[in-house]
């Protein structure tokens, strides 16, 4: 299991936005020069969840200062821009990072971004599934041109697209979802799959679908590579110190997250204390990793041994001290990664997990009341 980092830092307010954006680009120097192979970016606008709320401007920064790590997106909500728009901006930044992209790319959920934005969340996933047809088609089309017409995009392009990407026909693709129609999907597509914060055997169930789609569009053992190789985990992440009770010393930062999160995913804007306590203790059994070296490597083992190939690290969150994050990220690197690295997969596990979990997908929904957290645009 290879490990990158994953940026989504939340920011105390306008005076704050500089310094936590220059923080975070420092952590992704620090992660590549420590061994990472990815840096992960997501989007999320108004409430102070995510202080560059533009994922594809941060990326193109990225690429130019980071010239070794690949550059993922978990993810970018598709629906918020035009088709042409999202093409051109994806074929840019993989020309500028040398064929270093991978899109990742989701719905989105909050009810505060779709208003923001104009847009009816109700049509959120009609709206993705056009927006990803008109884009295959604008990949896939010559100079000659294409039409296209549907219920939210309509245009015809009498040219091609500039420029083209780097990767051929278009730069690898990752999408979040939950349903067992679109994991089905997902997979037959060949594309790699995004998993959020929920429990292996959850995520198993979730692997049966998208299995069974690779299954039924045939695809070649390198196309299937290529797709697992590139699937990702996220999980919030902080590696304590020696000694260190971590619980206390970033109590103040899992107490920020949690507010930050309720706005930003449900617009909820006061909690109270036992609705915070609960959302905390939920966060901690299922989304968030902390504690010595030796235990997240144990919480992380039957991820590894399913087979996922990158785990997304969320290290900075809930307005954490600089230093505090910079010493987990060390940690990380020094004490968990390399033995991540070591464990192997395990087919009969992967097939008996995935063929037990078959049955027990649940919807995003449900997911999202049994544990109190969403992962950043996926529904």
């Amino acid at each position: 299991m290879r490990w990158g980092i994953y940026l989504n830092p939340q920011t105390p307010g306008p005076d704050d936005d500089g310094r936590v954006i220059d923080e975070v680009l420092a952590h992704t120097d620090l992660a590549e020069r420590l061994g990472a192979s990815h840096v992960w970016l997501t989007e999320h606008y108004f409430t102070g969840y995510n202080a560059f709320s533009d994922p594809m401007l941060m990326a193109a920064a990225i690429s130019q200062r980071n010239k070794r790590l690949r550059i993922g997106f978990s993810v970018s909500i598709a629906p918020f821009t035009h088709p042409l728009r999202f093409v051109t901006q994806a074929n840019l930044l993989d020309r500028l990072a040398g064929g270093r992209v991978t899109l990742g790319v989701g719905a989105g959920n909050s009810p505060d971004e779709y208003a923001g934005w104009g847009l009816d969340r109700e049509d959120r996933h009609a709206r993705m599934n056009e927006l990803m047809d008109v884009a295959e088609r604008a990949w896939s089309a010559g100079p000659e041109g294409f039409s296209y017409d549907g219920d939210y995009f309509q245009g015809s392009v009498r040219g091609r697209m500039i420029p083209a990407p780097v990767q051929k026909p278009h730069p690898l693709i990752a999408y979040a979802t939950a349903t067992p129609e679109r994991l089905r999907m997902v997979g037959s597509k060949g594309w790699a799959l995004l998993l959020g914060p929920q429990t292996p055997e959850l995520l198993a169930a979730r692997l049966h679908h998208y299995v069974a789609g690779m299954d039924d569009s045939g695809l070649s053992e390198e196309q299937r590579a290529t797709a697992w190789g590139n699937s990702a985990v996220l999980r919030q992440i902080y590696v304590a110190a020696p000694g260190e009770d971590w619980r206390e010393t970033i109590r103040p930062s899992i107490e920020t997250y949690v507010r930050k999160s309720a706005l930003a995913n449900t617009g909820i804007d006061e909690l109270p204390k036992d609705d915070m306590e609960k959302r905390a203790a939920r966060l901690m059994e299922v989304q968030l990793f902390a504690g010595q070296p030796d235990e997240i490597v144990e919480r992380m083992r039957p991820f590894a041994e399913l087979g996922i190939d990158q785990l997304m690290c969320w290290m900075a969150f809930g307005h954490m001290p600089d230093e505090q994050t910079r010493g987990s990220i060390e940690r990380f690197a020094e004490h968990v990664a390399p033995r991540l690295a070591e464990i192997a997969l395990d087919e009969g596990l992967r097939e008996s997990i995935v063929a037990r979990a078959g049955t027990e997908t649940r919807t995003g929904a449900q997911i999202t009341e049994r544990t109190g957290v969403r992962a950043n645009g996926r529904d």
